[in-house]
C-alpha cells in the first residue's frame, strides 16, 4: 500500500507538472490529478487519499510551484475527498450538493478576498463588485456540477473495470 501511494502521488504530481507546463488543457490536467486522488480514496480510503493529496500538494511546491500547489491543496484535493466522503455517508444527494458547493464557493470567496482580486478587477475594469462575484460564482457551479459528473462516471468506470482486475491481479 505504501508502495501504491508513492507511485499514485508521483503520478498526480506529474499531473501537476503537465498542468503547469502545458499551454493548453490546464484544468483537465488538475482533473486527472483529482482522479488520482479518488483512486485511492476507493483503494485505501480517506486517511490514504488525503496522504496522498497532501503529498501532491507538497511536492506541487518544489515544481509547478506556489499557484499550481495551492490551486491543488485548497481547491482540487480538498473537493475530491469531500465529494467522495458525503457519498460514502449516503447523505442524500441534494444535501451533498449543497455542503460541497457551499464550501468551494465560501473558499473561493475568501481566497478572492484575501488575494485582493476583487479590489484588482473592480479598480481595472470599472466593474461591480456584485457582478464579478455573481459572474465568478455561476462559472464555479458550472465546474463544480460538471466534476460532480466527472468524478461519477470515473467512479462508475473504477467499479466496473478497474476494481475487478486489481483483484484478479492481486
Amino acid at each position: 500500500m505504501i508502495a501504491l501511494g508513492g507511485i499514485l502521488i508521483a503520478l498526480g504530481w506529474i499531473f501537476v507538472i503537465l498542468s503547469g507546463v502545458l499551454p493548453t488543457g490546464r484544468l483537465f490536467l488538475l482533473l486527472l490529478a483529482s482522479l488520482v486522488v479518488a483512486t485511492v480514496f476507493f483503494e485505501m480510503r480517506l486517511t490514504g487519499a488525503l496522504l496522498v493529496a497532501l503529498g501532491i500538494s507538497l511536492l506541487s511546491l518544489i515544481y509547478p510551484g506556489l499557484v499550481h500547489a495551492a490551486i491543488f491543496a485548497i481547491f482540487i484535493g480538498p473537493l475530491t475527498l469531500l465529494t467522495l466522503q458525503l457519498a460514502r455517508l449516503q447523505i442524500p444527494k441534494i444535501a451533498q450538493y449543497l455542503i460541497s458547493h457551499t464550501l468551494m464557493s465560501l473558499i473561493l470567496f475568501a481566497l478572492i478576498r484575501l488575494v485582493g482580486l476583487d479590489s484588482f478587477v473592480t479598480n481595472r475594469l470599472n466593474l461591480d463588485l456584485w457582478l464579478l462575484l455573481l459572474i465568478l460564482f455561476v462559472a464555479f457551479q458550472l465546474l463544480l456540477i460538471i466534476y460532480r459528473q466527472v468524478l461519477y462516471y470515473f467512479e462508475a468506470f473504477y467499479d466496473e473495470r478497474i476494481k475487478p482486475w486489481i483483484r484478479r491481479n492481486s
